[in-house]
């Protein structure tokens, strides 16, 4: 795609760029931020009232987690990530159109002696054994390019979601049993506060799957997942 600026690198992961952004970061729920987004924007129905300071903690109180999860299963997405490592941040996030929108959590936090930046990749099973991921470059002197990103999920690790070391959003679609290529366009979004052409891009690559894996199972055109602007 000639409109992604691969080589965009951000100052550092630490300075919103805005307000609202500082206030998103480290919220675990994907839905949670979605109603946060909302309520500070003015998009959410004025008879919510005000928001629930509560809902704004890194980590909800187990009573309220299980409150919202009694409205919808999505409630459940992102909400039992592990806790942030002292002086860690999210850079991005894969999120699944699963019934409990499970969540991947990209992470950075910087060494002690500060000369570096340590990567981590974790998800909601981190308690399960051997549920380990591992990326590619651990650490960097700068915060990674847009590239160096992408390279970074890519090539995740983990022996039951990427076990051939292909594209871990791509194993991750090809892991749905039953579910038509067409099905599962927007299954997975990637996105970053950091990187603001990183969810176009992981959409852009999606539709490619998809019109791949219709082509290979001899199935009709992917037409409701492609348009002409995203032909290559």
């Amino acid at each position: 795609m000639s409109s992604i600026d691969l080589q965009f690198r951000p100052g550092n992961y630490w300075d919103a760029s805005d307000p609202l952004t500082a206030i998103l970061a480290n919220i675990k729920g994907e839905n949670r931020r979605q109603m946060v987004r909302d309520f500070i924007t003015g998009q959410a129905p004025a008879w919510l009232g005000e928001i629930d300071p509560d809902l704004l903690d890194d980590t909800l109180e187990v009573g309220v987690r299980n409150q919202l999860i009694t409205l919808h299963p999505s409630w459940m997405g992102g909400e039992y990530l592990p806790p942030y490592l002292p002086g860690e941040g999210e850079i991005a996030r894969i999120v699944l159109a699963s019934t409990t929108q499970d969540v991947i959590s990209v992470r950075a936090r910087r060494r002690r002696s500060g000369e570096r930046i340590i990567y981590r990749i974790v998800d909601e099973y981190h308690d399960v054994p051997n549920n380990r991921y591992t990326c590619s470059p651990q650490s960097s002197v700068h915060p990674l390019s847009l590239g160096e990103l992408i390279q970074l999920i890519d090539h995740a690790g983990h022996a039951g979601l990427n076990p051939d070391g292909k594209s871990l959003t791509d194993n991750l679609c090809e892991l749905q049993e039953g579910a038509s290529p067409n099905d599962l366009c927007g299954f997975v979004t990637v996105e970053s506060p950091f990187y603001p052409q990183l969810e176009e891009y992981f959409d852009w690559r999606q539709k490619r799957w998809v019109e791949r894996k219709t082509a290979e199972l001899g199935l009709e055109d992917a037409d409701e997942c492609t348009d002409d602007e995203d032909a290559d």
